[in-house]
């Protein structure tokens, strides 16, 4: 592991919330624009959370890669949707055990390549 999947210096006070699978949650995301934000909520329910690699080409780290914290979830029509975690996500619990502390970010990265198309 190297240290893009170890990045405890990126914010000693972050925290990472690890919800169990088949839980059911809403998830607020807040997108910024120029002079307001927009929020959109996604509810279904949880297939996995973990760690993803990043295609994106241009923000790189020392290991030359970046991981990205991620939720995939299934809505009441069977979509899948896969939702990055970061700083302006808000994940409430509507039905299942609570989340788990989690370390931040999460150690073990994705073996499904398929969400990895940012």
């Amino acid at each position: 592991m190297d240290e893009s999947q170890l990045s405890q210096s990126l914010r000693p006070g972050q925290r990472t919330l690890v919800y169990a699978p088949g839980s059911i949650v809403r998830v607020t995301e807040q997108i910024s624009r120029r002079t307001q934000s927009h929020a959109i909520a996604v509810t279904g329910r949880v297939l996995r959370q973990e760690r993803q690699e990043s295609g994106s080409w241009f923000a790189r780290n020392k290991g030359g890669r970046l991981w990205l914290d991620r939720l995939i979830i299934e809505k009441d029509d069977g979509e899948q949707v896969v939702l990055n975690l970061d700083d302006y996500t808000h994940i409430e619990l509507l039905h299942g055990p609570l989340p788990q502390d989690g370390r931040t970010p999460m150690i073990e990265p994705a073996q499904d390549r398929t969400g990895s198309l940012t």
